[in-house]
C-alpha cells in the first residue's frame, strides 16, 4: 500500500457543449464551483461567451499519510518533487451492458436478462465500446491533453468511436474529455461536449433508460499518478476514479440522500466504521456513537428547508430552529418531543412503501424510490434514509449526540463534497451512479471509498463484470442511453394516488425566477387571469414545463425525451442571490443563466 493517495477517491465531472471554457467542481459542502484561475464563481460562469454551457472539470490532489499535500513545490523529507505523472484511461460501456431494470441485476443479473443492442454478437460488442485508450500529462498549466479519436496511443488495442454524424443533433462523439493541470500541478479531468445522438433517422426514444442504436458520452474510469523525486527514486499513488455525468444545474442544494450517504452507509455496515457498527451492531445507547449535530445531524434537516426552492411545496412545514434542535440534553431535556416528532416522520429502514406512519402522518421523504415502476417485483415505491442516516437521527431523537464543529481533514472533507453534490438515491437509474454504488465488492478491503481498479492494459477493455478489476466504463454502463431520457422523464412520479418527485435539487421541478423591473406584460394569462409568471413577478415556474397547464403532458417534461437531447444545454441554473423584494434585501435562490425560451415551443428545427 502506497504512503500517497489520490484525492478525492471518485471525482466527478460533467458534461457541457463549451469547447474551452470550464470550471472546477465544488471542493466543500453546498459550495458553489471554482473558476480555474481561483477567481470568485459568478452566474456568468455556467455559459462561455457564446452562451455554450460549461464542462465541470474533476481536480485531483495527491496527499501523504501526514494529510499534507503533494504538488509540484512540495519539499519532504530532504528531498524535493521533480515531477508528477498523471494517467487517466475513461470509457463509454452503455451500449455494450445489459438493459436497466431497476433493481434488477443490483446482486447479479439472470442469464436471459436482455442485452442493449441484442442484435450485436460476439467480438463485435467490442465495438459498442467508446474507448479512447489511457492519457497521461505533467507539469503546471499544462493541456488539453485530448482523449479523442485522433489520439488513440498506437500501442493500444481496442480503441472505438462511434462512426459518423449521429442524429437527431448532426454531430459526432469525437471524444470522451480532456487532461489539464493547474499551477500546482494537480489533475483536472474534462469529460465530453455533451453529445448524444441515434445511427437512426429519424432518432426515436422509446424508453426511459434503454435505446439501441444511441450513444452518449458519458464515461469513468481510473485515475493513477507517479512522483518522480529530485533524487529519482519514485513512488506509485494510490489509484483513484473519475465519473463523468450531467451538469448539476442546482450546485447549491444537496439531495436528500446524496451519494456520499449511500457509499458511506456501505462502508459503515460492512464493518469498515466500528465506532459506529460494530459486527453488524449499531453502537447506540449514552455509550455508543455520538454523532455530531454540526455535521451529521443539521445538513440532512437542512436539505429538507431547501426542497421548496425546486419543488412547488411549501416552505414553512420545512422550516425548523437549528439551535433549538442542537442544544444538547442536560439535566431536563424539553426538546425530546421535538427530536422524536421529527423522527417518526422521517422513512425508516424497511419501510419503503409505507407512505404514511402509524401516527397518521404522511412519512418523509416525499421521493420516488428505487423499484417503483415494476409492481409485480418486490417493490420500493419510497425513498428511505440510509441505514446510517437513520441511526444517527436515533441517536439524536434520544439525546446521544454532540454538538460542535466537525474537524475533517483536507483530503476527507473534498472525498465528501465531491460526492454530496451527487443522487444517492433513487435509483432508477439515477443520475450519476446506481445502485453498483452501493456494491460493496467493487471497493477496496483496506481503503473503503475507494474502487478496485484494474491494472492499467493494452485492452481491448473486457465485456464482463469483475467488482475486483473494475475497467473504464464499468461504473456508469448501468446509467441511461441516453441520460437525457431518464433526466427528461424522471420529474414527477404518480404512486398510489400521490404525486412524488425524484431528485428535485438536482434536476428540478419548479423554479423561482429573478424579479427585474421592466414593465409588466400581460399578454399571456394564466386560467384565472392573472399574468404568467415571468422575469417580472418573480414567481415560481415549472424548470422544464412547456406551457402553464397542470393538465398537459409536458407540464413537468419535455413532451418526446429527443427534445432534452437537443436543448439541455439550453435549461437554467439556480444559485443563491440576495434579491430586491419590495424594497427589503432576501437571499433566494433563482433560476439564473437560461437559454431556453419559457413558454418552450416546438420550432420547426425541432420536428
Amino acid at each position: 500500500m502506497s504512503a500517497y493517495k489520490i484525492y478525492p477517491p471518485l471525482g466527478i465531472a460533467r458534461v457541457g457543449n463549451a469547447p474551452t471554457k470550464f470550471y472546477v467542481g465544488p471542493e466543500n459542502y453546498r459550495g458553489l464551483p471554482t473558476n480555474p484561475d481561483g477567481s470568485d464563481f459568478q452566474e456568468t460562469d455556467f455559459r462561455d461567451e457564446n452562451g455554450l454551457l460549461c464542462r465541470q472539470a474533476a481536480r485531483f490532489h495527491i496527499y501523504g499519510e501526514s494529510g499534507d499535500e503533494i504538488t509540484l513545490d512540495t519539499k519532504l523529507d530532504g528531498k524535493s518533487v521533480r515531477n508528477i505523472e498523471w494517467t487517466v484511461h475513461i470509457a463509454n460501456k452503455k451500449a455494450s451492458w445489459y438493459e436497466f431494470a431497476t433493481n434488477k441485476g443490483e446482486h447479479g443479473y439472470a442469464s436471459n436478462h436482455p442485452l442493449r443492442n441484442s442484435n450485436v454478437k460476439g467480438d463485435d460488442r467490442l465495438g459498442l465500446i467508446i474507448d479512447p485508450g489511457p492519457r497521461s500529462i505533467d507539469g503546471t498549466d499544462k493541456g488539453p491533453v485530448h482523449m479523442d479519436k485522433d489520439s488513440i496511443p498506437d500501442d493500444y488495442q481496442g480503441g472505438h468511436f462511434p462512426d459518423g454524424i449521429l442524429n437527431p443533433t448532426k454531430e459526432s462523439i469525437d471524444t470522451l474529455g480532456e487532461l489539464h493541470t493547474d499551477g500546482q500541478g494537480r489533475l483536472l479531468v474534462l469529460g465530453g461536449l455533451g453529445i448524444s445522438g441515434s445511427t437512426k433517422d429519424p432518432a426515436v426514444i422509446g424508453n426511459y433508460a434503454n435505446n439501441d442504436d444511441w450513444w452518449d458520452d458519458t464515461s469513468d474510469g481510473p485515475v493513477s499518478a507517479v512522483i518522480t523525486w529530485d533524487d529519482d527514486t519514485t513512488d506509485v499513488v494510490e489509484t483513484a476514479w473519475v465519473s463523468v455525468g450531467p451538469p448539476s444545474y442546482v450546485p447549491e442544494i444537496p439531495n436528500l440522500v446524496t451519494l456520499w450517504d449511500t457509499i458511506f452507509d456501505s462502508a459503515v455496515r460492512e464493518g469498515h466504521f466500528p465506532d459506529i457498527n460494530d459486527h453488524g451492531m449499531w453502537r447506540s445507547g449514552a455509550d455508543g456513537y455520538k454523532p455530531n449535530f454540526q455535521s451529521e445531524i443539521q445538513p440532512l434537516l437542512e436539505r429538507g428547508t431547501l426542497y421548496p426552492w425546486v419543488a412547488a411545496i411549501p416552505p414553512k412545514p420545512h422550516e425548523f430552529d437549528m439551535d433549538l434542535l442542537g442544544t444538547i440534553p442536560k439535566k431536563s431535556d424539553p426538546n425530546n418531543g421535538l427530536r422524536k416528532w421529527i423522527l417518526d416522520v422521517l422513512r425508516p429502514p424497511g419501510s419503503e412503501n409505507v407512505i404514511v406512519s402509524k401516527k397518521g402522518a404522511t412519512m418523509m421523504p416525499y421521493l420516488a424510490g428505487d423499484n417503483c415502476l415494476i409492481g409485480d417485483t418486490l417493490t420500493a415505491n419510497y425513498l428511505r434514509l440510509t441505514d446510517t442516516q437513520y441511526f444517527f437521527l436515533q441517536q439524536w431523537a434520544d439525546g446521544h449526540f454532540i454538538n460542535e464543529p466537525p474537524s475533517s481533514s483536507e483530503p476527507e472533507a473534498i472525498t465528501r463534497a465531491a460526492l454530496d453534490n451527487c443522487v444517492g438515491g433513487a435509483f432508477s437509474p439515477g443520475i450519476e451512479a446506481t445502485w453498483i454504488s452501493r456494491n460493496r465488492t467493487i471497493y477496496r478491503s483496506d481503503d473503503p471509498l475507494r474502487l478496485n481498479a484494474a491494472s492499467l492494459m493494452n485492452g481491448p477493455l473486457s465485456l464482463d463484470f469483475n467488482p475486483q478489476a473494475m475497467e473504464p466504463g464499468d461504473l456508469t454502463r448501468y446509467m441511461a442511453l441516453p441520460w437525457q431520457a431518464d433526466f427528461n422523464q424522471c420529474s414527477s412520479q404518480p404512486i398510489d394516488g400521490r404525486v412524488l418527485w425524484w431528485w428535485p435539487p438536482q434536476r428540478p421541478e419548479f423554479v423561482y425566477l429573478k424579479p427585474e423591473t421592466e414593465t409588466q406584460s400581460t399578454d399571456t394569462l394564466l386560467s384565472d387571469g392573472t399574468p404568467m409568471p415571468d422575469k417580472n413577478t418573480g414567481g415560481q415556474v415549472a424548470w422544464v414545463g412547456t406551457d402553464f397547464d397542470q393538465r398537459r403532458d409536458d407540464f413537468l417534461i419535455f413532451s418526446d425525451n429527443v427534445d432534452m437531447v437537443k436543448h439541455w444545454s439550453e435549461l437554467g441554473f439556480v444559485m443563491e442571490q440576495e434579491i430586491e423584494i419590495e424594497g427589503e434585501r432576501e437571499n433566494r435562490y433563482v433560476e439564473v443563466q437560461r437559454i431556453l425560451c419559457r413558454p418552450f415551443f416546438r420550432s420547426s428545427d425541432d420536428d
